[in-house]
């Protein structure tokens, strides 16, 4: 893969996981979904089963955001991309009731037929 497709891939996915952290704070789990997650995604979220596929992806992310979160941040550390696959490293936050959480990601992203890319697996864990 040479350099510029390997820029690219990360510009995509780091333009993904921006859009991602706007869609959270605007309480938009159909957004979320629709835009970062491919149809046959998985969600590996700390203390709970893998959730499978946009219908329960959707439902996830509506019960967290209903919990209250605030202030959703992602620190993309790394992006790397090879073929059409990439992944990310990075850091989260989010405020729920008052108290700061934070965590860590690894999302795996596969390119699309439109040439974009969509999380396919997608597990973060807290550091409490």
């Amino acid at each position: 893969m040479s350099t510029a497709t390997v820029t690219t891939a990360a510009q995509a996915v780091r333009a993904l996981e921006a859009q991602f952290e706007r869609l959270a704070n605007a309480n938009d789990a159909a957004g979320i979904t629709s835009t970062f997650y491919a149809d046959n995604a998985r969600l590996l979220p700390p203390n709970a089963p893998m959730v499978e596929g946009h219908a329960a992806i959707l439902d996830f992310w509506k019960a967290f955001l209903a919990a209250g979160q605030s202030d959703v941040r992602l620190e993309t550390a790394d992006v790397i991309a090879s073929g059409d696959l990439a992944y990310s490293i990075g850091n989260y936050g989010h405020t729920t009731g008052g108290v700061r959480h934070t965590g860590k990601y690894v999302v795996v992203y596969q390119r699309q037929a439109d040439g974009g890319y969509k999380a396919v697996a997608d597990s973060f864990n807290s550091n409490e």
